[in-house]
């Protein structure tokens, strides 16, 4: 989708995965490839082992072919095993589903804990 107001998913439409090259030269985006969006507007980007990436954290730019908007996001790589934490906190992660089966609200002092 191309904002929070628009309903419409980006179905059937190539998208071209680019990442920041984790080493010199910095800064040169390597092309991952193009896949077609689901009929959710959803894709799957693969990375092949023979490009897999040193451990570290690297902006990712999702560029849609026809219009050439983009989004940008970061990919994060860890060891096997790391132990992470998935959250929001603003709301937005779990705005609409809640695992309690009810209303998600932001607790008191989430900010503090978060920091």
């Amino acid at each position: 989708m191309y904002g929070p107001l628009d309903v419409v998913a980006l179905v059937g439409e190539k998208v071209t995965g680019l990442i920041v090259r984790p080493r010199p030269p910095s800064n040169t985006w390597l092309h991952y490839g193009t896949e077609l969006t689901n009929s959710s507007g959803r894709l799957t980007f693969t990375i092949p082992p023979e490009s897999a990436l040193p451990y570290g954290v690297y902006p990712v730019r999702m560029v849609v072919r026809g219009d050439h908007t983009y989004a940008e996001s970061y990919l994060t790589v860890v060891a096997p095993g790391t132990w992470s934490v998935v959250f929001s906190i603003d709301g937005s992660f779990t705005a609409s589903v809640s695992i309690m089966c009810g209303n998600p609200k932001v607790q008191a002092g989430a900010v503090d804990v978060v920091r």
